[in-house]
C-alpha cells in the first residue's frame, strides 16, 4: 500500500531529515567574484571615514549588499540583469519610503513589496529587505532624491567590483560560464503566503517595546526563509536557524570587542568574503558569516551592543515560528475548518 504524505511529512522531511544536507555543497564557491566583492565594501567602510563622511557607511553599504545579495551569476548577460533588476528595484523602493511620513503607510508599503518581489522574476525578497532596511536607515531630516545618493553609490560599486572581476577572470581565460537556470514567477499561492507572513511579522513588530532595538530583523527573517515550495522552506529554516546561532555567537564577540576601526573593517571584510564565496556551496555558510556583516554594516560607524546578535537570533526564532504556522500548519487547518463550516 503506497503511503501517504502531506504538509506535516514535508516539514519533517525538510527539517530532520536534511540535518545532513545542512553543509552538503550544492553548487561551487566563486573566491575571486567574493574577493572582488570584499574589496568594493572595504573600500566603502574604509572610504567613508578617511573622506570624513563615516555616516554615509550605512547607507552605502546596505545599496551595496542589496544588489549585491543573494548572489550574481558568472555570465555577462543574467549578471547585468540580475543587478539590475536589483538596482531598479532599491532605487524605486527608496523612493517610495522617502516619501512615507507614516508608520501604518510603511507596514502595509512592506508587505505591498514583498508580494510583489515574490510575483516578479528577479526581484525576490530585495523588495521587501529594502523597505525595511532603508526605512531603518534613512536619515528623516534630508528628503527629495538626494536622500538616495548614498544607495546609488553602493548600487555602483557592485557594478564596478563585477565587471572588474570578469575582465580579470576573461584575462586569465577563466571565462566559462556557469549554468544559469532561469527562474519564473513563483505563483500566486506563494505571494499569498508571502504576504500573509509579512503581515503577522510586521504586526507582531509594532507590538513589540518602543525601545527595543532591532524588532525589523523579525520581518526580514521572514522574508529571508519563505521559499516557493514547503520542501525548500523546510530545508531554508533548519538552516537559518542553525546557521544564525553560530552567527550571533560570532556577531557577540565581534560587537563586544570593540576593536579598533580598522580591524573592525578587515574583519566584516574578511566574514563578507566568505560569506559570498560560500554561499553558491551551501546557504548555511551565509547564515554562519552574513548576519555579523549585516549587523556591523546597518548601525556604521557606530556599533550595536553586543547583545544584539541575540536580539537578531530571537527575532529568527519568532520568524521561524510564523513561517511554521503560515506554510505548514495553516495548509492543514484550512481544511477541516471548511468541513467543520
Amino acid at each position: 500500500m503506497a503511503s501517504r504524505t502531506g504538509p506535516a511529512d514535508s516539514l519533517v522531511n525538510g527539517g530532520r531529515g536534511r540535518t545532513p544536507e545542512l553543509l552538503r555543497p550544492v553548487g561551487g564557491s566563486r573566491w575571486g567574484m567574493a574577493a572582488a566583492l570584499a574589496v568594493g565594501l572595504g573600500v566603502i567602510l574604509c572610504g567613508t571615514v578617511l573622506s570624513g563622511r563615516a555616516e554615509w557607511g550605512s547607507a552605502i553599504g546596505l545599496g551595496f549588499v542589496l544588489t549585491a545579495v543573494p548572489e550574481i551569476p558568472t555570465a555577462w548577460r543574467p549578471a547585468l540583469h540580475t543587478m539590475a533588476v536589483r538596482a531598479a528595484t532599491v532605487m524605486a523602493v527608496g523612493a517610495l519610503v522617502v516619501g512615507m511620513h507614516n508608520a501604518v503607510a510603511l507596514a502595509a508599503l512592506t508587505v505591498a513589496a514583498s508580494i510583489a518581489g515574490a510575483l516578479v522574476p528577479g526581484v525576490g525578497a530585495t523588495a521587501g529587505l529594502a523597505v525595511v532596511l532603508i526605512s531603518i536607515d534613512l536619515d528623516r531630516g534630508a528628503a527629495g532624491p538626494t536622500a538616495l545618493c548614498p544607495y546609488l553609490v553602493g548600487i555602483v560599486i557592485v557594478f564596478v567590483g563585477w565587471m572588474v572581476w570578469f575582465a580579470v577572470s576573461r584575462l586569465r581565460h577563466r571565462g566559462e560560464d556557469e549554468p544559469t537556470s532561469a527562474s519564473g514567477p513563483a505563483g500566486a499561492a506563494h505571494a499569498v503566503r508571502v504576504g500573509v507572513a509579512v503581515g503577522l511579522a510586521v504586526l507582531l513588530a509594532t507590538l513589540l517595546p518602543a525601545g527595543m532595538v532591532g524588532g525589523h530583523w523579525l520581518v526580514t527573517s521572514v522574508l529571508l526563509t519563505i521559499q516557493p515550495t514547503q520542501s525548500r522552506t523546510g530545508q531554508r529554516l533548519a538552516q537559518r536557524l542553525s546557521g544564525n546561532a553560530v552567527g550571533a555567537v560570532i556577531a557577540a564577540a565581534l560587537l563586544g570587542a570593540h576593536p579598533p576601526a580598522p580591524v573592525m573593517i578587515g574583519l566584516t571584510v574578511l566574514l563578507f568574503l566568505l560569506a559570498m564565496a560560500l554561499r553558491p556551496v551551501n546557504y548555511t555558510w551565509w547564515a554562519i558569516t552574513g548576519p555579523p556583516v549585516l549587523l556591523v554594516i546597518s548601525e556604521y560607524p557606530e556599533l550595536f551592543p553586543w547583545y544584539e546578535g541575540a536580539v537578531r537570533l530571537a527575532m529568527n526564532i519568532a520568524g521561524a515560528v510564523i513561517v511554521l504556522l503560515v506554510v505548514f500548519v495553516a495548509p492543514l487547518m484550512a481544511p477541516m475548518w471548511l468541513r467543520q463550516r
